[in-house]
C-alpha cells in the first residue's frame, strides 16, 4: 500500500512524461532524501537521483548539494544506471538554469532567492545561481547597515541582466514595496473609524509616533497616548513594539489615519462625580512641581493642583521644600471643575488648623522651644510647631544693640524664647529672646549716675564712634567727638575691639536704654596748658602754615595754630596777606586773644613791630649810615616786611633770634 502511494507521488504528472537524454537540462522537484542522494521528480518513468556531493565543474574539489523536499531545482541528466535510475547533476545545471531563472525574473517579475555573499563598494554581492549585484539603494526602503545582511537569503527581482557580459543587477526593495502595497490595499479595504487594530511602532517623534497598520502608517499623536501626563515616549513603547490602537480619523483622499491609545479606555472625567466629591481624601502621586504649587495625579488622566498656600499651615518658600516628584501624598479635595477638568487639592487640610487653639497652646509669657527658620534684617522667623511660625524682632534678640541678626542666631538653631504676643486672627506670634534674662538696665539704674567713671570693653567700632559694654548686655555710646581732645576721623585710630578703657558717663537715660560716655573727659585738657604757655600779650615765634584771603594761620607748636587776621599782619593797608608774608616763613607773633569757648588763639604780627616814634628815630639814624648794596629781591615782585622797614627790621629779627 505504501509503495503504491509513493509511486503515485513520484509520477503525479505522468501525462507529461517525455523521453530524456544525457546532457539535457531539466527542472525537477525534490521529493525525498535517499541513502545516496535526493530523489527528484523529473517527469520521467524513473525518478532522478541527485547525489549529496559532486565535483566542481570549473575546478578541483566537491560541492555539497543542500536542498529540501518540495524545492524546485535545475538539474542536468548525467547518466542512466542498470537499475533504471537517472543520475542528475545540479552543478552542471547551475549556470544554464540560473540564467533561465534570471531572464524569466527580468521578463515576468518572478522573484528569486538570493544569498548574500559579501559587501562591496556601493552594495552587496549575492548568489542567484550566478553572482549578482544588489545596490545599496535597492536593499530596503530605508538605508540600513549592509553588514546586517551578510549570509542572509533574500527574495529579489532581476532589474537588469546581460548574459553576454554576465552582468546581473537585482533588487530586494521592489519585493518589499510590492508586499507593502498588497498589505496597504488589504488594510484600506478593511479600515473603519472606531475599530481597534494592532500596529507596529515604526517611528517615534517629539509630537507622537507613526504606527504601521499594514502597508500604511497612522499617526498616534502624543495627546492621544494617555488620559494623563506623559514624559518621554520612549518610556511608554519602543520602535518595533506591537501595540493596540483605535482608529479615530481616516481621510482616504490624503491617506491620513489618526490613531489613539487612550480611547481604548473610558475618559476618567466622564463619571468623576460618582467617584469623588469635595471633602474626600484621596491619594495621589506628585507629577510636577512649579513655583506656585504642586500637581498631583489621583488616577490616570485625573490630576489636581495643590496651591503653595495649601501645602502647609506654615510658611513654604517653595513647594520643593515640602515634596518631590514621585512622592505619594494624601490630599483633601477642595473643588471639582468637571467642565475644565480641574481639581483643587489641599495637603494642609488633612490636618487640623493649629492656629485655632494656638492661644491656649502658647499663652503669653510661656516659653517655647523653637527652630530658627529664616533670618532677615528685621529679625528671625522661627518654627514653633508644624504649621505655626512666630517672629523674633531684632530689638527682642538682646538687651544690647544688635546690628545684624546673624550676630545672635543662625538658621536651624534650636532656642528657647518667651511668648510676648499672640494674634490668632492674623496668625502671628511674637517672641523674645532677651526676655529670657533679667533686664540689665534695671541693675544699671542703681549702679551709676552722670559724672561717674566706669571701665568698659570696646565691642564695635563705627564711623560715628564706638559701643562700649559696661556690664553684660548694657552698652554705652562713645561718640567720635568724645574720643580725644584732638580731632579723630575714626575710632580705630585710638581703640581696638576688646580693649578695656575707663570712660566718664556724660548722659544717662536707663528708661530709654541710653548711655553716652566720654573718653576725653578723663584726659587732661590741653587748652589749659596752652593758655598758661601762651598768655595774652606774650610774643612767640611761629611758622606760616596756611595763607587765606582773610589772614594767615601760624603754627605755634605741633597741633596748635593761631589766626593772624589780615588787619593784624601789617600797619599799612594790604589787599592780600601774600603781599607781606609767605608759607613756611618764620615770624614773631603776639597773643592778642584766647577764646575758651571756641578754643581759638588770635595773633598779631604788626603788634610785634616797632612803634612809629621808634621807626622815625631809626630812619634818622639810617640817613647818616652809608647805604649797603642790597641783593636782588627773592620775593618775585612781592612787598615784604623787609622791603617796608629795610635793614632796621632785619636787624631786629636777627637780635630776637639770637636772644631766643
Amino acid at each position: 500500500m505504501e509503495e503504491n502511494k509513493n509511486l503515485e507521488m513520484l509520477h503525479e504528472d505522468i501525462e507529461n512524461i517525455h523521453p530524456i537524454r544525457p546532457g539535457e537540462l531539466i527542472k525537477g522537484k525534490v521529493i525525498k532524501k535517499g541513502e545516496e542522494g535526493y530523489f527528484v521528480n523529473i517527469n520521467y518513468k524513473a525518478e532522478g537521483i541527485l547525489p549529496f556531493k559532486e565535483k566542481l565543474t570549473d575546478g578541483e574539489g566537491e560541492v555539497v548539494n543542500d536542498t529540501e523536499e518540495g524545492e524546485e531545482i535545475w538539474v542536468v541528466v548525467n547518466r542512466f544506471d542498470d537499475q533504471g535510475y537517472v543520475w542528475l547533476s545540479r552543478e552542471k545545471a547551475r549556470y544554464r538554469g540560473a540564467w533561465i531563472d534570471i531572464e524569466e525574473s527580468m521578463n515576468s517579475g518572478k522573484p528569486l532567492m538570493a544569498k548574500v555573499l559579501k559587501k562591496v563598494k556601493g552594495g552587496l554581492t549575492v548568489d542567484v545561481g550566478v553572482n549578482a549585484f544588489l545596490p545599496a539603494s535597492c536593499v530596503d526602503k530605508v538605508p540600513q547597515n549592509l553588514d546586517e545582511y551578510l549570509d542572509k537569503t533574500l527574495p529579489v527581482k532581476v532589474i537588469e541582466a546581460d548574459r553576454r557580459t554576465r552582468n546581473v543587477v537585482v533588487s530586494h526593495k521592489v519585493i518589499i514595496e510590492e508586499e507593502e502595497l498588497k498589505k496597504k490595499q488589504e488594510t484600506i479595504a478593511t479600515l473603519e473609524i472606531g475599530q481597534t487594530r494592532k500596529g507596529i511602532v515604526k517611528n517615534i517623534t517629539s509630537f507622537g509616533a507613526f504606527v504601521d497598520l499594514g502597508g500604511i502608517d497612522g499617526l498616534l499623536h502624543i495627546s492621544e497616548i494617555s488620559w494623563g501626563r506623559i514624559g518621554k515616549l520612549e518610556d511608554i513603547f519602543n520602535k518595533g513594539d506591537e501595540i493596540d490602537i483605535r482608529v479615530i480619523g481616516w481621510d482616504p483622499d490624503k491617506e491620513e489615519i489618526s490613531l489613539s491609545m487612550k480611547r481604548l479606555k473610558p475618559d476618567p472625567w466622564e463619571n468623576i462625580e460618582e467617584k469623588i466629591k469635595v471633602g474626600d481624601v484621596v491619594q495621589g502621586k506628585v507629577i510636577s512641581i512649579k513655583d506656585f504649587g504642586v500637581f498631583v495625579e489621583t488616577e490616570e488622566g485625573v490630576e489636581g493642583l495643590v496651591h503653595i498656600s495649601d501645602i502647609s499651615w506654615g510658611y513654604v518658600k517653595h513647594p520643593q521644600e515640602a515634596v518631590k516628584i514621585g512622592d505619594m501624598v494624601d490630599a483633601r479635595i477642595l473643588d471639582i471643575d468637571k467642565e475644565k477638568k480641574r481639581l483643587s487639592l489641599g495637603l494642609k487640610q488633612i490636618h487640623p488648623d493649629p492656629w485655632l487653639s494656638v492661644d491656649e497652646t502658647y499663652p503669653v509669657d510661656s516659653v517655647a522651644r523653637v527652630r530658627v527658620e529664616r533670618i532677615n534684617p528685621k529679625g528671625a522667623i522661627v518654627e514653633i510647631e508644624d504649621g505655626v511660625e512666630g517672629k523674633i524682632p531684632i530689638e527682642e534678640l538682646s538687651w544690647k544693640r544688635v546690628n545684624r541678626v546673624s550676630e545672635i542666631l543662625r538658621r536651624n538653631q534650636l532656642i528657647d524664647a518667651r511668648i510676648v504676643e499672640v494674634d490668632p486672627e492674623n496668625r502671628q506670634i511674637t517672641l523674645s529672646l532677651k526676655q529670657m534674662k533679667e533686664n540689665p538696665w534695671e541693675q544699671a539704674h542703681n549702679l551709676w549716675k552722670v559724672g561717674d567713671t566706669v571701665d568698659g570693653n570696646v565691642q564695635r567700632l563705627m564711623n560715628f564712634g564706638a559701643f562700649i559694654e559696661l556690664i553684660p548686655d548694657v552698652e554705652a555710646l562713645l561718640p567720635l567727638s568724645e574720643l580725644d581732645w584732638e580731632s579723630v576721623k575714626h575710632p580705630g585710630q585710638l581703640l581696638k575691639k576688646g580693649q578695656t578703657l575707663p570712660v566718664k558717663i556724660i548722659e544717662f537715660q536707663p528708661e530709654e536704654q541710653r548711655i553716652v560716655v566720654s573718653r576725653k573727659a578723663i584726659l587732661p585738657d590741653p587748652w589749659f596748658e596752652i593758655k598758661n604757655k601762651y598768655p595774652v600779650g606774650s610774643v612767640h615765634p611761629g611758622k606760616v602754615v596756611r595763607i587765606v584771603d582773610f589772614g594767615a594761620f601760624i603754627e605755634l607748636e605741633k597741633g596748635w595754630d593761631g589766626l593772624v587776621h589780615i588787619s593784624e599782619i601789617s600797619d599799612r593797608r594790604i589787599s592780600s596777606p601774600s603781599e607781606v608774608i609767605e608759607e613756611n616763613q618764620e615770624v614773631n607773633v603776639k597773643i592778642i586773644k584766647l577764646d575758651d569757648q571756641e578754643r581759638k588763639i588770635g595773633l598779631s604780627i604788626k603788634q610785634t613791630l616797632p612803634r612809629d616814634e621808634e621807626k622815625e628815630r631809626m630812619k634818622e639814624s639810617e640817613k647818616d649810615k652809608p647805604k649797603k648794596e642790597q641783593p636782588p629781591s627773592q620775593t618775585n615782585g612781592r612787598t615784604t616786611l623787609g622791603d617796608v622797614f629795610g635793614d632796621t627790621f632785619n636787624d631786629l629779627l636777627n637780635n630776637m633770634k639770637n636772644n631766643s
